[in-house]
């Protein structure tokens, strides 16, 4: 469809009357770029960007230094500590995956949802988070898996 003149008077009326672009071109059977496009080109009065609500422009240099408090890193004796221990930051690292305190089997109980959900608690087995019994259910070797199959299969 071309912009022909009763499509030009249309858009300069809705214009006027302060449509979005979106919809002038839904009325018209045009994209919003079009009609973006077409006014500029026949010079209508621009428009606010609606992505830019404000008329006051934030001050650039106060959003680009925020406000820092001054600390004071001055090395202040501690008499608890000795002199190579307040030179020298040594950073205590814990591990979510330190084995080294033994817990219970982790195999679930019930729902999460439950009221009286919990894990196994049994002693492990060697270095498996489940104890003999979950390790049975939880670590299958598929050969032994197909030979019950099998077996199972031959005795019907």
């Amino acid at each position: 469809m071309p912009w022909d003149e009763e499509n030009i008077t249309k858009l300069r009326e809705l214009w006027d009357q302060g449509l979005p672009t979106a919809q002038i071109g839904k009325l018209l059977g045009f994209t919003k770029n079009a009609v973006v496009g077409k006014a500029h080109r026949i010079g209508l009065e621009r428009r606010p960007s609606p992505i830019r609500r404000t008329a006051v422009k934030p001050d650039r240099k106060k959003a680009r230094s925020p406000v820092m408090p001054k600390l004071n890193f001055e090395n202040k004796e501690n008499p608890n500590l000795s002199q190579s221990e307040s030179s020298s930051f040594n950073p205590v690292v814990k591990s979510m995956f330190n084995t080294s305190a033994k817990r219970g089997c982790e195999w679930p109980v019930g729902h999460p949802d439950e009221t009286d959900f919990h894990f196994c608690g049994k002693e492990r087995f060697d270095d498996k988070p489940y104890c003999l019994d979950h390790c049975e259910v939880a670590y299958v070797v598929p050969e032994k898996e197909e030979n019950e199959k099998l077996e199972i299969n031959t005795r019907i």
